[in-house]
């Protein structure tokens, strides 16, 4: 991934912890480390003083603990990583836009998943303006009792399924109990259209419109299983526009 290094901030008060996290960030080359804190009061000093790319922050700290630093919200253009040894913090962790939330003890393997997500914000956000720029590269939904941060350019399309709808992703699919019309509403409208009243598509992955003798028209994407959708005819001259035929 071209980029320089991204600076990053480590709050960790433990001692182990502190030092396992540095050989885990100095073996990241998109990364550099440029802090660490050892209380909450510290990183909260760091944080207004200097500009940081990533940061990997425990909760438990002395002084200030790491949700009360998330919750101050000190840059959108910061992406923090939640590294912790308990679980119950991370709906509201997702819910202040935490990018991830890493469970003591983790290898290097789960970190590093941990840097490319976080680089793929990183270097999102460089092509998007710097007002919320969180909310511009990626869509957040509670799946079950879990909270996912999807990245938009991941997002092939969105389908309706009665009271829920299904986000078909190259990854994989989440089902979220939100609407078709609550999901639309928290799109970027130049990367996302509705194509059907049971479907919108991500503009990116449209391979071809096609015209049926029948007088409809279908979408094929391009995706490994090169999927075909129905497009509605109400939908059609907005869709046309957007591909620019």
């Amino acid at each position: 991934m071209e980029s320089a290094p991204y600076s990053v901030l480590i709050i960790e008060d433990e001692y182990p912890a502190r030092m396992l996290m540095m050989d885990y960030v100095m073996n990241c080359p998109e990364l550099k480390l440029a802090g660490i804190a050892e209380s909450g009061d510290k990183a909260n000093t760091l944080l207004n003083e200097k500009k940081f790319d990533l940061v990997f922050m425990d909760i438990n700290l002395p002084v200030l603990n790491g949700m009360d630093i998330l919750r101050s919200n000190h840059s959108k253009s910061t992406f923090f990583i939640i590294t912790t040894a308990y679980s119950e913090h991370a709906v509201e962790a997702f819910d202040l836009d935490a990018t991830d939330y890493l469970l003591k003890p983790f290898s290097f393997e789960r970190f590093r998943k941990s840097v490319e997500k976080a680089l793929r914000f990183l270097q999102e956000s460089k092509q998007n303006s710097p007002n919320d720029i969180q909310t511009q590269i990626h869509l957040k939904i509670q799946s079950d009792s879990a909270v996912f941060l999807l990245p938009y350019p991941d997002i092939q399309f969105i389908s309706a399924n009665n009271k829920s709808c299904v986000i078909h992703t190259t990854q994989k699919d989440y089902e979220t109990p939100k609407l078709l019309k609550e999901i639309e509403e928290k799109l970027p409208t130049n990367q996302f259209i509705r194509i059907h009243k049971g479907f919108l598509v991500n503009l990116s992955y449209v391979a071809s419109l096609r015209y049926d003798k029948g007088g409809s028209y279908t979408i094929q994407l391009k995706n490994e299983d090169e999927t075909t959708l129905p497009v509605g005819r109400s939908y059609a001259q907005s869709l046309k526009e957007a591909l620019k035929l």
